[in-house]
């Protein structure tokens, strides 16, 4: 019974949605990552340094599009550039 609830549980409920499609990516991967067992030591090293390996570069992805859309809203903000929820609010 212990490790069907562990198998259950969810991430907190303090998620926040996801800023990119990069985020969401690390959202799904997490919810469907599964490590391989072994008969002794309970998960295989190797593969739990392998997915470590895959969420890190997820990770890296992720990083390198919000670093993008912060570029692109510091250029907007020295144009005078306004996003539509400012449009919005001027109106």
């Amino acid at each position: 019974m212990g490790k069907e609830k562990a198998q259950n549980q969810s991430l907190p409920s303090t998620e926040k949605a996801p800023i990119n499609s990069e985020q969401q990516k690390i959202v799904e991967w997490l919810k469907k990552v599964r490590f391989r067992k072994q008969l002794f030591g309970g998960v295989s090293e190797a593969d739990v340094w392998k997915k470590i390996d895959e969420l890190n570069k997820l990770y890296d992805a992720a990083l390198t599009a919000e670093r993008i859309r912060y570029e692109t809203l510091l250029a907007e903000n020295k144009t005078g550039i306004l996003s539509p929820e400012e449009r919005q609010g001027d109106g």
